[in-house]
């Protein structure tokens, strides 16, 4: 594809050099991260055969890059798992941009087999990058807002003020690793058991839900990025229940980006004990997505989307991502209504997903 004196081209091998040195302009991680992030987010992704990504070309050489994050759904009674793509890491280099090398790298990502990826599904545009989605005719799913628990110690919420910008290793967070009664807490993943937990669930028949087998869960969280810690409900040897929080730089925030039971309680059984232990200020997760019993529960520990204590948290503005809207759109270029269907299921209509925080790449 050439649009005047730029061609795009789908990513291939040769072209990473050139992307990571574009991505200096997006990405804040240390210089040694990067290979290990985009090595882990794009070549390792399970979901893929390749980096499913394109490149922007002026004279040969690579001035923007837009990366396809892939998970897999599951729907009950359906052999097919569907692939969808999350529209990911987007630079342009500083020289070429406002010349709308974003959305033509947009535009040909069309041309991916919409067989096996049917469906885009943006979960972190920004307030600047929305219009172009638009224009790109994503539609709107379901908005993003976050369900908070402050922690009632006037002096912690001073400290969360005083160092929200400030960055700590894990080892200085307020967490007790290690198994406490029938809380296991760890830094790392259980991946064959996490499996079996979510394996024996039951999977709603009428929704799409994430497929996570232990392929998923031994890749998912080696993104070297972030900071997990896992709590597992543990009924001798066995794991009956988890809960996987991302936690801020400054140890005193956390997100609950996954989590699954095979007992009735378990989640509630974890989540009362992080939040009885104090591990942080703030506690929260995305509202979207979420099963009647699962909000039921949420609400019983009292978290809200509006709190007393939010004002003694400094403000995020209304434009900021956790109140922008989630998008999807059919990876055909040319589509038509049935092509918002899954097996008999409107993909536009957030009752049909089963959604959790940890579907995001940046989770």
């Amino acid at each position: 594809m050439i649009d005047g004196e730029y061609k795009f081209v789908h990513y291939c091998p040769e072209h990473k050099e050139q992307v990571l040195k574009v991505l200096e302009y997006l990405w804040s991680y240390d210089r040694h991260q990067f290979n290990s992030q985009f090595e882990w987010k794009y070549e390792q992704n399970p979901n893929t055969d390749s980096v499913l990504g394109i490149v922007a070309l002026f004279r040969g050489k690579v001035v923007g890059f837009r990366g396809y994050f892939a998970d897999r759904f599951i729907i009950n009674g359906c052999s097919e798992k569907p692939t969808i793509l999350h529209p990911g890491d987007t630079c342009v280099h500083p020289e070429h941009r406002r010349k709308g090398l974003s959305l033509s790298m947009g535009k040909l990502a069309f041309e991916y087999d919409d067989k096996r990826y049917p469906l885009f599904m943006n979960m972190t545009c920004s307030a600047q990058s929305l219009p172009g989605y638009i224009k790109m005719r994503f539609c709107p799913l379901e908005k993003k807002e976050q369900l908070n628990k402050y922690s009632l110690n006037p002096l912690r919420l001073w400290r969360y003020r005083q160092t929200r910008s400030q960055k700590f290793p894990l080892d200085n967070a307020r967490i007790q690793f290690g198994r406490i009664g029938d809380i296991f807490v760890s830094r790392k993943p259980m991946p064959e058991q996490m499996a079996s937990v979510v394996a024996q669930q039951d999977y709603p028949d009428d929704k799409l839900c994430l497929f996570q087998d232990r392929s998923f869960f031994e890749w998912r969280y080696n993104n070297c990025t972030h900071k997990y810690v896992f709590y597992f409900l543990m009924k001798e040897d066995a794991v009956i229940g988890y809960v996987v929080v991302n936690v801020a730089d400054d140890n005193q925030a956390a997100k609950i980006l996954d989590y699954a039971q095979i007992c009735d309680n378990a989640i509630k059984t974890i989540l009362r004990s992080i939040i009885k232990a104090k591990h942080f200020t703030k506690l929260s997760i995305y509202s979207y997505g979420l099963n009647e019993h699962f909000e039921q529960v949420l609400s019983d520990l009292g978290f809200s989307l509006h709190s007393p204590w939010r004002r003694f948290i400094p403000g995020r503005s209304r434009l900021q991502e956790d109140v922008l809207p989630i998008l999807i759109r059919p990876v055909k270029e040319n589509f038509s209504e049935r092509d918002f269907f899954i097996n008999g299921l409107d993909v536009r209509d957030i009752k049909n997903w089963s959604l959790k925080p940890i579907c995001s790449d940046s989770a």
